[in-house]
């Protein structure tokens, strides 16, 4: 059996190990909570980039079509990104290329053309949290080329 004074000493030591755990909490928790943020914030810019890719391979597959024209192709593109990632369609940006020529009309392109597609979006427009304020000026982006059909 223990006496008095032996049981108080191993309450106070108890009292004393709490107060270490709260200390030791308070400068931990900050720490953990910003690398679960990022965490979580990277997630997320995966997700959106993981969709950009989608779209552009949708997009580089119509635009490999005879017929298909580059108002055609930029319209589905932005239409499929503005629904998948809730934005306004004039903050994606859409490019597409036949034979690394900005300037012609998918129209005039024939069998073995080499189109290329990239679709762009601002990280902030997309992303949603803290670090999409803090990394306003960031473009996540994806391309794809493929060959006219």
């Amino acid at each position: 059996m223990l006496d008095c004074s032996t049981r108080r000493r191993l309450r106070e030591k108890k009292r004393a190990y709490r107060g270490a755990a709260a200390v030791e909490f308070a400068l931990i928790a900050p720490l953990f909570l910003l690398l679960l943020a990022g965490v979580i914030e990277f997630g997320q810019a995966f997700r959106i980039e993981h969709m950009l890719s989608m779209a552009t391979r949708r997009a580089a597959r119509s635009a490999i079509v005879t017929g298909s024209t580059s108002a055609d192709v930029s319209q589905k593109a932005k239409a499929w990104i503005s629904q998948t990632l809730n934005v306004a369609e004039t903050d994606v940006t859409v490019e597409i290329f036949l034979n690394q020529n900005a300037n012609i009309d998918l129209s005039e392109g024939e069998e073995g053309d080499e189109i290329s597609v990239t679709i762009s979006i601002p990280y902030s427009k997309a992303g949603a949290g803290f670090y999409a304020n803090m990394m306003s000026n960031s473009i996540l982006s994806s391309s794809c080329i493929l060959e006219h059909e």
